[in-house]
């Protein structure tokens, strides 16, 4: 940094007020180095003064930041919540789908029981259908044997095969 002058009006009033030249210049000359030495020592001040600041900056940063330690310790903390949480999740949801197997499974048996008795029906009816179908056949049969029996041309061919 460049030494400090004083500006010129400033010496031309030491020069007036102090009436001579040389002691306007050996006061300039006093107070320019005198205000250099005080800018020196504020300089070195505030360097001393940002250093204290900012290690103490630092050492309170250090205490309101989280350590990798206290995070590691709290994110576990977090992932064992969480996955206490799915597990209770886990549970309910098994303990709910065996409860709905469990009533499914009833109501399967209810079904199967009522599909069963719906067979038995069904079996009932194609016994009576195939007696009846039976029966339908003998009925066709004995008509048929009536009908050709009843016949007069039929009648009359059997008069001639039998010679009656």
């Amino acid at each position: 940094m460049a030494p400090y002058t004083l500006p010129r009006e400033t010496f031309d009033l030491l020069e007036e007020a102090l009436g001579e030249r040389g002691k306007a210049e050996k006061f300039a000359r006093a107070m320019e180095s005198a205000i250099d030495d005080i800018r020196e020592k504020a300089k070195e001040e505030i360097l001393d003064k940002k250093e204290v600041v900012k290690i103490e900056i630092k050492e309170d940063l250090k205490k309101e930041l989280v350590t990798r330690e206290i995070f590691e310790e709290r994110f576990k903390y977090l992932e064992d919540k969480m996955e206490e949480r799915f597990k209770y999740f886990d549970d309910k949801m098994e303990e709910r789908f065996k409860h709905s197997e469990g009533i499914m499974e009833q109501k399967f048996k209810v079904v199967d029981e009522r599909f069963k008795v719906i067979d038995e029906r069904f079996k009932m009816v194609d016994e009576k259908f195939n007696a009846l179908n039976f029966r339908l056949n003998i009925f066709i049969a004995i008509a048929l044997l009536a009908l050709t029996l009843a016949n007069p041309t039929f009648v009359g061919l059997m008069e001639k095969i039998f010679k009656f």
